[in-house]
């Protein structure tokens, strides 16, 4: 799927010294005769099994062609792939949900680091598993409950990623709930109130982890998303809803509760739910990967994130996953 990279511009000035690099390697190429290499050799250069070679062509990572049949590397290209690969191993690269909290996170853990970056992409969670499982992003940051099961459970990874090569990490749970007005002049009490045609509502983008909870709690309370005035209105993230029903824009819309506290609206709450972090375990035991969790035990953040009222972090950094490499 050929789709917006949102990691492109964000990373840019960041880039921009390799980038020069490669540019100027390849000015000389058209004067230089390019060395090609086969799989094998290829495997031998790089010192990997030669069937991760191919599962790496297969997946898009690697630079090949085909001559005569055959798939062959050119050796300045892959030279050239080293060069940004190793520029991309400094960064992490954190696309899902968007989450006030983990901004926040990610900010004092890009000031207190150095020589690791964290870069956040708030997309939505759909989008955060489809970037991770292209190999777009290396973490993802999600909120999807099974509506099967009606729990919060690890199906989301057999059934958006299509593999079981991932560790589920614990960030915190967090109150989901209807924001209103201050005094809550509509007297909005429950879901069902929203469908009585006179609540003007803005609802959550598709694809968001809001928007998918918020239709299982219309489907389990029996209610046509029709009937909801405003369903197809949609905001961007948690603090533009808010800021619609802040100013009168909208009655109501849905959102966590540490919103409504900022922008002083009334908050009826729905839902208690999940935020995991996911990483694949190729990437879990990676200095850069182990910084980022270790982070979250320090003594002086846990200090720092005391403040946030409807968040849940009695279980931050615990591992979801069994198989824990």
């Amino acid at each position: 799927m050929n789709l917006f990279n949102p990691f492109r511009i964000i990373a840019r000035n960041r880039q921009n010294i390799i980038i020069s690099w490669i540019a100027y390697r390849k000015s000389f190429r058209y004067n230089v005769k390019m060395e090609i290499m086969s799989a094998k050799e290829l495997a031998k250069y790089l010192r990997i099994n030669e069937k991760m070679i191919y599962r790496l062509v297969q997946e898009s990572r690697l630079p090949a062609v085909r001559i005569g049949g055959k798939i062959s590397f050119a050796r300045e290209l892959i030279d050239d792939w080293i060069l940004e690969n190793t520029q991309r191993e400094k960064l992490i690269l954190l696309a899902g949900s968007d989450d006030p909290l983990l901004k926040k996170i990610i900010d004092l853990f890009n000031a207190a680091q150095k020589g690791i970056s964290v870069f956040y992409a708030p997309v939505g969670s759909m989008r955060g598993l489809e970037l991770l499982k292209d190999h777009v992003a290396s973490v993802a940051c999600v909120h999807i409950y099974d509506v099967e099961k009606k729990a919060y459970t690890l199906s989301y990874i057999r059934r958006y990623l299509e593999s079981e090569n991932y560790a589920v990490i614990n960030l915190f749970f967090r109150d989901q709930g209807i924001y209103v007005p201050k005094g809550n002049p509509a007297g909005i009490t429950s879901i069902s109130d929203l469908a009585s045609g006179s609540i003007r509502f803005i609802n959550r983008r598709k694809g968001t982890g809001t928007r998918l909870l918020f239709d299982f709690l219309l489907m389990e309370a029996g209610i046509d998303p029709s009937r909801v005035n405003g369903y197809d209105r949609e905001a961007e993230s948690h603090l533009g809803a808010g800021t619609v029903v802040a100013t009168g824009g909208a009655d109501a819309s849905v959102g966590i509760r540490y919103i409504a506290r900022i922008l002083n609206l009334d908050f009826v709450p729905l839902f208690k739910e999940r935020f995991d972090l996911v990483v694949p375990y190729e990437r879990f035991g990676n200095a850069q990967t182990k910084a980022f969790l270790d982070f979250l035990n320090e003594p002086l953040f846990m200090h720092s994130m005391k403040d946030h009222q409807g968040y849940d972090m009695s279980q931050m950094g615990s591992i979801l996953t069994k198989d824990a490499r």
